[in-house]
């Protein structure tokens, strides 16, 4: 007698018919695409209308004539804002100037910080907080009451620091140091290093309690000494952050150096101490030539912009990640 095996009936299914949960899943799918870009929306409506609106109407300034007086109208003029400005008698100076201070101020955001940050690193730990205070207390001052400060400081006759180095014989009584061709940068570009250092020297505290001591273990193992450790080592070891510092500085030491200059000099004497920026700000805001001042905006907003390439390219070089 055989066995008999029942198979359950089947149930014929039309293909033309559409699966319920279809589009369902595909919405929960675009859903969670979707999401991260929502979480984004707000902070990309901020940076399109702070950053980019503004970017769009300096370069079409920059083609017009404007003194933003109320009633008028932007006029398309071209590129003869640009051929302005390049035939400026303050553009050279000016671009000079910031020259000086992009080189002048990579030793106080680099090499200085970097020292005080390497021999303050081996103290014991109370003293190393009272070091990092004291760099940082400059770096938190506001810009404007800092160069107050040093106004007083430097005045004429009456300023302590006039009266020190007179008495030392460094410059004659009365000297005014805001009005020397050959002092007021050099001050200024001081004043602006001395806000600097506090920034830069935490960074490279913060850079160096990050690199493992074995590599230190292993140097001295191998009889390298303290120059040889700090080259063969530290260096490599905190190359990402003295990349950081170099970036900066060359990018930012001229937005830096504006109050500076503002508040103590105002570009003179003779233009001695200007910078862009400040160039910037007296084409627009004394001269209300808003044509000029946006292209030269957007002159070196085309350089700084290349230069920063440039530095990227040297940092993926040079800089060494350890993993």
């Amino acid at each position: 007698m055989k066995a008999i095996t029942l198979q359950p009936p089947k149930t014929a299914v039309s293909p033309s018919l559409p699966r319920a949960s279809a589009q369902p899943r595909q919405g929960m799918r675009l859903g969670r695409k979707l999401k991260p870009y929502l979480f984004l929306l707000p902070a990309l409506a901020l940076i399109l209308f702070w950053v980019y609106k503004p970017l769009v109407q300096t370069l079409s300034l920059a083609l017009c004539r404007w003194t933003m007086v109320p009633g008028t109208e932007p006029q398309f003029v071209g590129l003869s804002n640009f051929a302005r400005l390049l035939t400026n008698k303050d553009f050279l100076p000016a671009v000079l100037n910031t020259l000086f201070y992009t080189v002048g101020m990579l030793p106080f955001a680099v090499i200085i910080p970097l020292l005080l940050a390497v021999a303050t690193q081996n103290v014991n730990e109370k003293a190393r907080r009272v070091y990092r205070a004291l760099y940082f207390i400059p770096m938190i001052m506001a810009p404007v009451a800092t160069s107050t400060i040093f106004q007083w400081l430097c005045a004429p006759g009456t300023g302590l620091l006039n009266r020190l180095l007179s008495a030392l014989g460094v410059v004659e009584a009365g000297a005014s140091f805001f009005t020397d061709p050959q002092l007021c940068r050099v001050i200024i570009l001081l004043i602006s290093g001395w806000k600097m250092l506090g920034f830069s020297t935490i960074l490279f505290s913060a850079a160096l309690t990050g690199v493992n001591t074995q590599y230190y273990e292993a140097a001295r193992l191998d009889g390298a000494g303290a120059f040889r450790q700090f080259w063969d080592v530290t260096l490599p070891m905190i190359s990402p952050t003295i990349m950081l510092l170099v970036m900066m500085s060359v990018l930012f030491s001229s937005q830096w150096t504006f109050a500076y200059i503002d508040v103590l000099s105002q570009g003179g004497p003779y233009g001695m101490s200007t910078n862009i920026y400040y160039l910037m700000y007296k084409f627009a805001f004394n001269d209300m030539n808003v044509g000029l001042c946006a292209a030269a905006a957007t002159m070196f907003m085309v350089f700084f912009g290349i230069l920063a390439l440039l530095l990227q390219r040297a940092n993926r070089k040079l800089a060494f990640y350890d993993n």
